[in-house]
């Protein structure tokens, strides 16, 4: 039985959201349409009740795109919300299966929005170079991330934008990575090699990743505050500092997993206040704040008795913010942003590598004695690498590379259309170009892209550091709309550089010094279930001293 002759026996039609209808035949138990589903139970006698629904959540836009895969058939008001309910590796996974079931590009309806998915470098070019002012962070990324980011980069649009992506450019700056950064990462990477020497005496199994977190989170004090007290309460040279964690750090790691909860909750005002969440949430943030705006205030008044900053030392990232504004609340936006990005990047992203490198699956790469041939060769057999030798260890920013592809930190992301727009064809996909309204997400999964076979051929899925390289030798650079990592265009990481010269450094230092020896080398690691996609459960392991060569 076709649509038409199902209309043709209902006796009484009602508009609204879900409708019970009398049907006096027998025929198909649900027959979708566009925008709606018809559903219907019949007897033996052929009479039944027929029901229709819009199978999209409320308030969001219908779709404009008849000749486009739509993706799941949403719930009445609720539309695709338990697609996007999962979190960690069930939500990877998921994503991952949609893929595989509508294809590289569908459509999705939560309240409010409808999200256009986008896994193709054709449209993360279109939104990201050729019409990237039209894609804003837009009200969903404010009204979700606005107590926690305030008035940071990850959370604004326009000229405040615009500010604060310069203002950090300045403090990422050929002479600033030469200074004050390079001497500020050898400074701490002395507390790390005393702390893993000692951790090896005693023969004591740790998370890598653990450390990691505390280690960047050390760091960025240094590179954003000149700060080092406050720092030694979270790492020091002696293990017995990672049996304890400060209250502020916990409630930042708190907040990372709230809010990246309430990022896949279109309905997290209700839901947070009947389950008390509200207040957890808030309590996390005000504690972590609490240390940010001290740190804040304290330069402010070492400003009110003369202080000034020292170019030859380097600048930190609060002296540029602070030539805008004095404002406590937006300097602590400002702040964080880039703290959340500088150490959960770096942290995450030096696990999955240090886990790459030692996993079972990938030893026939024997990549421990080629990473420490590239050091040696250099010359860095006991000295730690500078900014511009980071680039030279060749094979490592491969594994660093291949690493940052699959298990990319930034599993996901979304843009707010700020104008009607039409994104363009993939002819090579048979994928007709698709209108966006103004107001609609547009959602793509670097953890899906990374992949696709489409994108990076039929061994997609699989680890191999070997296809950053040409035949020749020589080195490969990817688009970055294909190699997505680390976003494009305007918006594309400002601490990438950053982010691979720690990452690069702190994993040669420990393998001059150390023989790394995981937990389980076998194990399958899962994503963590927060903002950023860290190890979940983390990166037991233990370390033996080597012997330097002279």
């Amino acid at each position: 039985m076709d649509t038409q002759q199902v209309l043709s026996h209902i006796v009484v039609v009602l508009k609204g959201t879900a409708v019970l209808i009398l049907l006096t035949t027998a025929g198909k138990p649900s027959i979708p349409l566009r925008n709606k589903t018809l559903k219907y139970k019949a007897d033996a006698n052929g009479t039944g009740l027929l029901w229709t629904y819009r199978n999209r959540a409320f308030r969001s836009s219908s779709s404009l795109n008849s000749s486009w895969i739509s993706g799941p058939k949403g719930k009445a008001l609720k539309g695709s919300v338990q697609e996007l309910q999962t979190n960690g590796a069930a939500s990877c996974k998921a994503w991952y299966s949609l893929y595989e079931r509508y294809g590289p590009a569908y459509e999705l309806t939560i309240p409010f929005f409808r999200l256009h998915i986008i896994n193709h470098p054709t449209y993360l070019e279109h939104i990201q170079k050729h019409n990237s002012k039209n894609y804003i962070r837009g009200s969903f990324t404010r009204n979700v991330f606005g107590a926690l980011h305030r008035s940071g980069v990850f959370a604004v649009d326009g000229a405040e934008w615009q500010f604060q992506r310069k203002a950090a450019t300045r403090a990422f700056s050929k002479r600033n990575f030469e200074t004050h950064i390079t001497a500020s990462v050898h400074r701490w990477l002395d507390v790390l090699m005393e702390l893993l020497g000692n951790l090896a005496r005693e023969e004591k199994v740790f998370d890598f990743q653990e450390v990691m977190g505390r280690f960047l989170f050390c760091l960025f004090l240094q590179i954003a505050f000149h700060e080092e007290a406050l720092a030694l309460d979270l790492l020091s040279g002696d293990p017995a500092s990672l049996d304890s964690k400060p209250d502020y750090i916990r409630a930042f790691d708190q907040a990372t997993v709230l809010f990246d909860r309430r990022r896949r909750d279109p309905l997290w005002k209700i839901t947070e206040r009947l389950s008390g969440e509200d207040k957890v949430t808030k309590r996390a943030v005000n504690l972590f704040y609490g240390k940010i705006d001290g740190l804040i205030i304290k330069r402010l008044e070492t400003m009110r008795n003369g202080y000034k900053p020292n170019p030859d030392a380097g600048v930190d990232l609060l002296d540029i913010f602070l030539q805008s504004t004095t404002d406590v609340y937006k300097l602590g936006g400002m702040v964080f942003s880039f703290l959340s990005a500088g150490r959960d990047t770096t942290a995450y992203s030096t696990s999955w590598l240090m886990k790459e490198i030692h996993h079972v699956d990938n030893r026939h790469l024997d990549a421990v004695n080629r990473i420490r041939t590239e050091a040696d060769k250099l010359g860095f057999s006991s000295n730690y690498l500078g900014y511009g030798d980071a680039p030279k260890m060749r094979f490592a920013n491969a594994m660093w590379d291949e690493s940052a592809r699959l298990n990319t930190v930034s599993p996901a992301g979304q843009m707010e259309a700020a104008e009607d727009d039409i994104l363009p064809a993939v002819p090579e996909l048979n994928i007709p170009p698709r209108r966006v309204k103004k107001g609609d997400i547009v959602g793509y999964q670097n953890y899906v892209l990374a992949r696709m076979p489409e994108v990076w051929g039929k061994d997609a899925a699989v680890f191999n550091p070997d296809r950053w390289f040409k035949e020749n030798g020589e080195s490969i650079s990817y688009s970055p709309f294909k190699y997505h990592s680390w976003n494009a265009g305007p918006r594309s990481c400002l601490g990438r550089a950053l982010a691979t010269y720690e990452g690069i450094t702190i994993t040669t230092a420990i393998l001059q010094r150390f023989d790394v020896v995981l937990v389980d080398d076998s194990k399958v690691y899962e994503p963590l279930a927060a903002m950023n996609m860290g190890i979940r459960d983390g990166l037991p392991m233990s370390v033996r001293q080597r012997v330097l060569k002279a």
